[in-house]
């Protein structure tokens, strides 16, 4: 059972902050690194990490990491390798483990890597299909959609989806504001700090959508260096100031919106 799972983060003299979305998967992360690491995150103000799980080969070792202090699991899969053997070993999973996941995702659409134009159409009719599969089981859904903002937010608002997260969100102005409208949330990355295009979405969306996340092991503060939960506050603190705010009040807002969201 999860030690931090009913933490309060009512208004108190500590600061509280939240991961919106990270991969604390041995593709870059070992488990005694990744104990180490929530560790850390914990003793840094950080008390929610969402762990994604994006191929099923490392779904079980997500459901050990879940077993850590403040962390929980969400599972998904790797949108520009998407397959349907892939997208039937999703549901399998998550019909198995429905009350160890706290949401499906990342899913969605990846025109960047993906080019060819019938790939791009099998993405859309599995993104189609899991978007349905969320919705029966009434789990919230990240989504993936570099490249094809448009194209994600289209379908998402055709299919009536409402518990929405566009993670990472690499679009407009005008769709971070619309976004917002819908009641959705975006997660911004720790390279915000230093990226001009993820301080304009920052700006753009409602605070009542904003989460932070660090994509862990990526856009990392230090070339070279693997990103890890713990450098949350430092976006926090850069994002209070572009936004001037107090620090304290757009963690709680921040943290309460990952705490909403993933019903934690």
């Amino acid at each position: 059972m999860q030690s931090d799972a009913t933490i309060n983060i009512e208004r108190t003299s500590e600061i509280i902050y939240a991961d919106g979305h990270c991969h604390l998967v041995p593709e870059w992360f070992e488990y005694d690194e990744v104990v180490k690491l929530a560790g850390k995150a914990v003793a840094s103000g950080v008390k929610y990490i969402i762990n994604c799980a994006i191929e099923s080969k490392y779904y079980d070792f997500g459901l050990k990491t879940k077993e850590l202090p403040g962390v929980f699991l969400s599972v998904g899969l790797d949108t520009s390798k998407i397959t349907k053997e892939s997208v039937e070993e999703l549901k399998k999973f998550h019909l198995e483990n429905v009350d160890n996941t706290v949401a499906i995702g990342e899913i969605g659409l990846d025109f960047h890597w993906v080019k060819e134009e019938d790939k791009r159409k099998e993405q859309e009719v599995l993104f189609r299909e899991l978007i349905s599969f969320a919705m029966e089981l009434d789990k919230p859904i990240v989504i993936h959609s570099r490249a094809a903002e448009e194209k994600a937010i289209t379908i998402l608002k055709e299919m009536g989806a409402e518990e929405v997260l566009m993670h990472c969100f690499g679009g407009s102005e005008e769709q971070a504001k619309e976004i917002s409208r819908l009641s959705w949330y975006v997660t911004v990355p720790t390279s915000a700090v230093y990226r001009k295009s993820f301080q304009k979405i920052l700006k753009s969306v409602a605070l009542d959508s904003l989460m932070f996340e660090t994509d862990s092991p990526f856009h990392s503060l230090e070339k070279g260096e693997k990103n890890d939960p713990s450098s949350i506050p430092i976006l926090c603190r850069k994002a209070a100031r572009m936004l001037e705010v107090e620090e304290k009040d757009l963690a709680y807002i921040t943290t309460k919106n990952v705490k909403d969201f993933y019903r934690l």
